[in-house]
């Protein structure tokens, strides 16, 4: 009813003249030309994105690089990662061994070694009572200098600045003294600054590192869309010239055994900013790469993405042939299922991986381009193809106007195609076709624009549950995709607000104080999920849902979610803490449990009017309610399924807390408690609890009780186990010593759900 009343208040826009259209074609026109080497158009990065799909570049990756991972078969061998900076030292002496030409590593180093003497004694060791221990452990050896003395035999480069942008519409640019650096000729006396992507060390780099190999960046700026598409070459950091860790391996690869290749720049005399000019090319060695000013490649990945790989283990253990390794530059790093991964146009590679595969087409110098003439040829495309879809709709009917329009669009994408296969040039066909559909669709005239309004106020109100970037997108008209709903796996937080009895008897006579301490705790919850970009759902009472990767994409979903549930225990604290500052409320505190889940579910708006809510209906929603529900059982506020853990234990420190089964599916299940942030996962503390309670997990299951009894009077002597957990785990073996194992025990606990 109400969406026919808006039609009717419309109608009149059926009178508007073809002038209209007209105008929308400039529109378009001005449009492609304004954005014609923006990152942010996304439907033509998608199409880009299927070029290259069906026309692969035409590279060999195998003879010039080589990639060694650390994989679980290493971690298992040598210990948790991160590694200390002696054994990256030891992988580069045995890469040189082996006959590499060269060494990147590609995990950054420029942060204090969590394991390095020297670190232990100033931070972890800080306000000690053992101060002499403390000093004597500063004195160790350093490990950067012991890895810095391993690149002295060996030609490499180190990562630094590691830290992804958000997105490369993000990149600022920077000045750069050239002067500082022997390894760039801009090949005029006259210039000393360019402008350059910025970045800057995470802590800062030791000087023994940065004096050799010397620093790399290895940061990586997706588009708006979380796909990599571009990578920088050179970067300003801390004012310095940096290369890419991709172009440093480049530089390497055509040079000989006595250092790299001078990296010559042709800088754009025409364009400058306050921070100096601007570069317009690139050349090393007999290679010329023409770059956008902030020295973007763009990657045109080839057909096999596999690059010839070693496990770190193997080749500590000398198990590598010299063959192998023998002349080729050596990339080490994280593999996927320890390290991040990034999303390309054609999946998910690894940082290392990218590199490589980048290092390779730098080395062949292959880069799709788009010239600055571009944008103008595609602004004329519009105005001549929008014009002649006009004069000819006049004479098809509606259908037949809108199929030869069609017609059109893929000839030119088929034409758009064939220059990227002949030139490397990409052209982006869909400004004009566009403007064919505009000029076709004409004959039904203001019908149309009336069509394309949106009754916001039909959905309802979601600036309270929506994040920042999906209101934008309601300002910016995208209603369909934000309100139209989806399906697709999203990680699910369900929280709850408690009082303890005792607290709700004491305030059994003030009502007021509970709905408002309560209240005030929900806005706070709610502000803190929409700030780390998830979606608030307020459910009855003191329970709230929080939705990420939903309604916007998040392609990191899990990790953010976790990160999120640790804030929201930070802003319970200060709420906590207040409460503690109120005469009325003194010695009471609000208690929040969190059931963390993943898996596919369906979001959307789930309601009507002013009862409008953002919701999800899926098991992740159910799974994550009974987490939620278990922390008053195991002690522990934030509880985790199983592809959660899978997911982002790497990032974050986890305890397992049982193992479960139902009475209908008998499969048992583990859930996890998560405890902290990645510097709680690398202290030793958390390392000897964690590696204790997985050994009495192991006897317990397997049924050797007393081993599990000795392990848990260990564990519970341990730093920071003081939880119900092992008051359980003392009641069931209690229990277990009395009466056995029963038949087929396998250390799963039977549930009701």
């Amino acid at each position: 009813m109400i969406k026919r009343l808006i039609k009717a208040q419309f109608e009149w826009l059926t009178a508007l003249p073809l002038l209209i259209v007209a105008g929308v074609l400039v529109v378009i026109a001005l449009a492609a030309l304004a954005g014609a080497q923006s990152p942010n158009a996304r439907s033509r990065e998608a199409l880009f994105d299927f070029y290259q799909r069906l026309a692969p570049t035409q590279i060999e990756t195998s003879q010039d690089f080589h990639l060694v991972t650390i994989d679980r078969d290493s971690v298992n061998e040598i210990g948790p990662w991160p590694w200390p900076r002696t054994v990256l030292a030891r992988l580069v002496d045995a890469a040189g061994v082996a006959g590499a030409k060269a060494v990147i590593l590609t995990e950054a180093v420029d942060a204090p070694d969590p394991l390095s003497p020297d670190t232990i004694g100033d931070f972890w060791l800080d306000g000690a009572s053992d101060a002499q221990l403390a000093n004597q452990l500063s004195l160790l050896p350093n490990t950067d200098s012991a890895l810095a003395t391993s690149f002295g035999n060996i030609a490499g480069a180190v990562a630094v600045s590691q830290t992804p942008m958000s997105s490369t519409s993000n990149i600022a640019l920077a000045r750069a003294d050239v002067e500082r650096v022997s390894w760039l000729d801009l090949g005029d006396g006259d210039i000393n600054y360019v402008a350059l992507p910025s970045t800057q060390y995470l802590y800062g780099l030791n000087e023994a590192l940065r004096a050799n190999p010397g620093p790399s960046v290895s940061a990586l700026s997706p588009d708006a869309d979380g796909v990599l598409r571009r990578l920088p070459l050179l970067w300003s950091l801390n004012g310095v010239p940096a290369s890419s860790l991709s172009l440093e391996a480049a530089r390497i690869a055509i040079s000989d055994k006595s250092g790299g290749a001078t990296i010559s720049a042709i800088v754009d005399k025409s364009s400058a900013n306050a921070s100096g000019r601007t570069i317009r090319a690139i050349n090393y060695g007999d290679r010329e790469i023409f770059v956008p000013k902030s020295t973007m490649l763009r990657l045109h990945l080839p057909k096999r993405l596999e690059i010839p790989m070693t496990s770190a283990a193997r080749l500590l253990n000398g198990e590598t042939s010299n063959t192998q390794l023998k002349d080729a530059v050596i990339f080490i790093g994280l593999d996927r299922e320890l390290g991040i991964s990034v999303q390309t146009a054609r999946g998910e590679l690894t940082p290392a991986s990218l590199h490589a595969l980048a290092a390779a087409q730098l080395l062949h110098g292959a880069a799709p381009s788009r010239p600055s003439w571009i944008g103008i040829a595609e602004a004329l495309a519009v105005m001549i193809f929008g014009a002649a879809a006009i004069m000819i709709a006049q004479r098809l009917q509606f259908w037949q106007a809108v199929g030869f329009a069609a017609a059109v669009s893929v000839a030119l994408t088929i034409i758009g195609f064939g220059i990227f296969m002949t030139t490397n040039v990409l052209a982006d066909p869909l400004a004009p076709a566009l403007a064919m559909f505009a000029g076709a669709l004409s004959i039904a005239g203001g019908r149309s624009i009336g069509g394309v309004m949106r009754e916001d106020h039909v959905r309802g109100s979601f600036h309270d549950t929506l994040p920042s970037a999906a209101m934008q997108e309601l300002r910016d008209g995208n209603v369909d995709l934000i309100l139209s709903g989806g399906h697709r796996e999203i990680t699910v937080l369900a929280c709850e607000l408690r009082l303890v009895d005792e607290d709700l008897q004491t305030l059994s006579n003030l009502p007021e104080h509970v709905t408002r301490m309560i209240s005030s705790a929900s806005t706070e919850i709610r502000k803190t999920i929409i700030e780390t970009g998830g979606v608030a759902d307020q459910a009855e009472g003191g329970r709230i849902f929080a939705y990420y990767n939903a309604p916007i994409p998040n392609a990191d979903h899990q990790q953010t979610a976790c990160a999120a549930a640790l804030r929201l225990i930070e802003s319970m604290d200060r709420i906590n803490e207040l409460l503690e500052n109120t005469s009325r409320t003194r010695n009471m505190q609000i208690h929040l449990a969190i059931g963390v889940a993943t898996g596919n579910c369906f979001f959307g708006p789930m309601g009507q009017g002013r009862n409008n809510r953002y919701s999800a209906i899926g098991p992740a929603v159910d799974r994550a309610t009974f987490l939620r529900q278990q922390s008053e059982y195991y002690g522990p506020a934030m509880i985790c399924d199983e592809p959660i853990y899978r997911a982002t234990h790497h990032h974050f420190a986890f305890l397992e807390l049982d193992m479960l089964k139902t009475k209908v599916d008998m499969r048992p299940f583990s859930i996890y408690a998560l405890i902290g942030n990645p510097f709680i996962k690398s202290s030793k503390g958390f390392r000897n609890l964690d590696e204790t309670h997985r050994e009495l997990l192991t006897a317990y299951r397997a049924g050797d009780f007393v081993a599990a009894r000795k392990m848990l009077d260990h564990v519970k002597a341990l730093p920071g186990a003081k939880i119900a957990l092992f008051d359980i785990y003392d009641e069931r073996l209690t229990r277990l010593a009395k009466t056995g194992a029963p038949d087929e025990w396998d250390g799963a606990e039977v549930i009701g759900i």
